[in-house]
């Protein structure tokens, strides 16, 4: 099997210890032609500083703010396909990978080039037997995409490749081909459905996502959004990005069905203020162009 140049890209805002764990197991990956990227995306605990004194090898990106989650992959990705990378595999900073994940996911991609995105086991990194994410897929009632496997078990039916329609954008492997062919992340989507929007933009030009279950990846889960969740911002935001999916791949009454349910179940929790707000982003996301 030949061994394709691969970049490795971790995207990270604070939370400084997550990412040398994460970047700790990178370095251990059984891959011979690696390059390993950090996107520093508006730190302010010193990460950048602290990742090139432990990681002299790896390739340290500072976009001076907070691009968000498209925008920060984006940093990434441009230079690496510069440096002649046939594949990108993106990663937030709250991941760590098993020293065969990457090589496991190369070998499924290399069976067939219609597999542009390759998406490992997620499985939550306190609990190793309980799944995150083994790909998601579209629910028609109430309309929304929701996680395959979210809080199971790991066992027997998660460990079965298959096509998927959507991928969570913390673990991806992508060919070099894709990003040619579509191009970037949107950047409109600050978080949130950017991850859902590049899904239908890869099979509309007929790529397939596959679930590669052998890969095996540990989901710290929200650690760098969840520390925005108190603020207002945040609740805009998710619903400027539900709002703009929705114009895309959607329709008004999807839009409504679905976002309104979230403004409702959010609001509950969290009270008016964040669900006005919700209301409010998902109003701009869908009328603003």
């Amino acid at each position: 099997m030949r061994n394709p140049k691969v970049s490795a890209i971790v995207l990270a805002h604070n939370n400084c210890e997550d990412t040398i764990e994460c970047l700790s197991s990178l370095t251990k990956v059984d891959y011979s032609d690696l390059l390993i990227w950090l996107v520093d995306n508006g730190s302010q605990d010193g990460t950048a500083e602290k990742v090139a004194e432990k990681f002299t090898s790896v390739r340290i990106i500072q976009t001076g703010r907070n691009l968000g989650v498209a925008g920060g992959y984006n940093a990434g990705i441009v230079p690496a396909l510069e440096c002649g990378s046939e594949y990108i595999f993106i990663l937030n900073n709250d991941v760590i990978v098993e020293k065969d994940t990457l090589i496991n996911l190369i070998k499924e991609a290399l069976k067939d080039n219609i597999f542009g995105i390759l998406m490992p086991k997620i499985l939550y990194y306190e609990n190793r037997m309980r799944i995150w994410s083994a790909g998601a897929r579209y629910r028609r009632f109430p309309p929304s995409i929701v996680m395959i496997g979210l809080n199971c078990i790991d066992g027997p039916k998660y460990n079965i490749p298959r096509n998927l329609e959507y991928a969570p954008t913390c673990g991806l492997l992508i060919s070099r081909d894709v990003f040619e062919k579509i191009g970037l992340f949107d950047e409109g989507y600050f978080f949130f459905y950017d991850d859902w929007d590049y899904s239908i933009r890869a099979r509309k030009a007929g790529y397939i996502i596959r679930y590669v279950p052998s890969a095996r990846l540990y989901h710290k889960v929200s650690r760098t959004i969840g520390a925005t969740k108190q603020t207002l911002g945040f609740w805009r935001i998710w619903g400027k990005s539900g709002g703009r999916f929705y114009r895309r791949h959607g329709s008004w009454l999807s839009a409504l069905i679905h976002l309104g349910y979230l403004a409702l179940r959010e609001g509950t929790k969290n009270g008016l203020a964040p669900m006005i707000q919700f209301v409010v982003g998902a109003y701009e996301g869908y009328y603003q162009k």
